[in-house]
């Protein structure tokens, strides 16, 4: 009987496991870059995805700016303060924010922040505002976080004689609550268009259920009446008659900023007001952001011919309505994290444009590495939608 002598000799062995070890050997570089690859992308997409978030947020706040703001008070002496602490009170920013002379209130503002700037400092003694970078305030009843800071509701009368109560109007869903805290503006319908700040000897604000004192006094004038705090607080008040979100760049401590961002970048962050307490509630809505620039288009001459500043601390509450068409936002940032195996071409960035933006140092400013990161500008032109035009 004879023997089966087929098989594999022991060169054929060593040669067959050779060529397997080439073959994962290749295909597990391929696999890393693949992986690689795709971990890039990802974080790309997570940025991306954050930004447009972040960026819808600030552009509906820009397009609210003015929403429920008052023009003038019944009592000019009214008494407010925006914020307690060193950060952002009236006093500090009262030439800034506010006329100095009526009190009246600018539906935008903003500044730059730079050694030389008064409000260059440590905003909680462990983290740093970005020198060079803007930042922008805006004001309107609906910028705050509250539900009822989304609803509104008016009240008037037709008749001769006002009748014992003039009730709200009432809207199908999404109507404000008994202990809403609101305020109350007449809105003239005949001469001057005015929003004028109803109060009841000094007090300009009250519950959405004790209305008494501040209806309508006079026929077919209506009184509006816009949200501005839930009330849920036990020491619930309102310490101003509107809400305010902040718009700025810091650097935050430690682990609160990605492993993935630059040196030298932050996190832009909008920032509300506690209307009980005065204290600033933060929420971060685009990391790694190395710049943030703020322009603004003026109608200055009324003729339909655009000119663009990066400063409005001198116009008044009155001529913001009247001139301010369009504000626009640059926010310098990368997409994903340090990859070595990729170099920026360009050591400076454009944030804006010349004159009213910034050119942007990125090796100076970001430091050694800069350029292992794909550095791009978020760019939105937003238009005010209530900002009005009056005569005054």
């Amino acid at each position: 009987m004879q023997k089966n002598n087929n098989g594999f000799t022991l060169v054929e062995l060593i040669v067959v496991i050779g060529i397997f070890v080439v073959v994962i050997g290749i295909t597990g570089k391929g696999l890393n870059a693949v992986l690689k690859h795709v971990s890039l992308q990802s974080k790309i997409a997570e940025g991306n995805i954050e930004g447009v978030l972040g960026l819808e947020m600030m552009r509906r706040d820009i397009s609210s700016a003015g929403f429920g703001l008052p023009w003038s008070f019944q009592d000019e002496t009214i008494n407010y303060s925006e914020v307690n602490g060193p950060l952002n009170d009236k006093t500090r920013f009262a030439s800034t924010f506010n006329d100095s002379t009526t009190n009246r209130i600018r539906a935008v503002a903003g500044g730059n922040f730079n050694n030389a700037d008064p409000y260059d400092h440590s905003y909680d003694n462990q983290s740093v505002r970005l020198k060079g970078t803007d930042y922008l305030v805006i004001r309107s009843t609906t910028v705050g976080s509250p539900v009822a800071a989304q609803r509104w509701s008016y009240m008037n009368y037709t008749g001769a004689v006002k009748p014992d109560r003039v009730k709200p109007f009432s809207w199908p869903k999404g109507n404000l609550e008994s202990k809403n805290l609101v305020i109350v503006e007449r809105v003239g319908l005949s001469g001057r268009f005015t929003r004028e700040l109803v109060m009841s000897e000094k007090s300009f604000h009250t519950t959405y259920d004790n209305l008494a004192k501040f209806e309508p006094v006079e026929p077919k004038v209506n009184y509006y009446i816009y949200g501005v705090d839930d009330g849920n607080d036990p020491d619930s008040t309102l310490r101003m008659p509107f809400n305010r979100a902040d718009y700025y760049v810091r650097v935050p401590v430690g682990a609160d900023l990605p492993r993935r961002c630059a040196s030298n970048s932050g996190i832009l962050y909008k920032a509300t007001i506690n209307q009980a307490n005065g204290s600033m509630r933060e929420l971060p809505l685009l990391d790694c952001v190395a710049d943030l620039q703020v322009v603004y288009s003026l109608d200055s001459k009324k003729s339909g011919t655009m000119t663009e500043t990066d400063d409005i601390s001198l116009l008044t509450a009155g001529q913001i309505r009247e001139q301010l068409k369009s504000i626009k936002v640059y926010i310098l940032t990368h997409e994903g994290g340090k990859d070595f195996s990729f170099n920026y071409p360009a050591s400076t960035i454009s944030v804006g444009p010349a004159g009213t933006g910034r050119n942007f140092d990125l090796a100076a400013n970001i430091g050694p590495g800069y350029d292992n990161y794909r550095w791009k500008v978020y760019f939105m032109t937003v238009k005010p939608l209530n900002i009005n035009v009056t005569t005054e």
